[in-house]
Formats: C-alpha cells, sequence, structure tokens
C-alpha cells in the first residue's frame, strides 16, 4: 500500500493560525483574570463596568485592525 504524501509545512499559515491562537488566548486571560480580580476586590458593580471597558477596548482594537485590513486589501 502507498503511503500519501505528507503536504509541506506552510510557514505562513502557521503563523497565521498560531496569532489568531495568541490573541484569543490574550483575550480570555485579560477577561477571566483581569473581570475576576476586579470582581474579587471590588464587587459586582465594578465588574459589570470593567467588562465595558474591556469592550470597549478590544472594540476600537477591532476597528483600527479592520481599518488597517482595508488600507492592506486596497493597497494590492
Amino acid at each position: 500500500m502507498s503511503k500519501k504524501p505528507e503536504r509541506p509545512f506552510n510557514s505562513r499559515k502557521y503563523q497565521g493560525q498560531l496569532e489568531s491562537e495568541l490573541i484569543v488566548g490574550g483575550i480570555l486571560i485579560t477577561l477571566v483574570i483581569g473581570g475576576g480580580l476586579i470582581a474579587l476586590i471590588w464587587g459586582g458593580s465594578a465588574f459589570v463596568t470593567a467588562l465595558a471597558c474591556f469592550a470597549l477596548a478590544f472594540g476600537l482594537i477591532g476597528v483600527l485592525w479592520l481599518f488597517f485590513k482595508v488600507i492592506e486589501i486596497a493597497a494590492r
């Protein structure tokens, strides 16, 4: 029986996948650890306020990422 040849390693695809996983992991750590500590130290109302601030910050980062992505696509 012949063995199928493995596809060669694609470092660009791996880099993109790794970057995505690191970004998601960083966001989750920020929300879980940061939000948990805020809730533990200052209580529930501060936690809700912190979630609103996190959402605003991540939303701003998302808008900037989208802006640069559009510029990248337009430059091609």
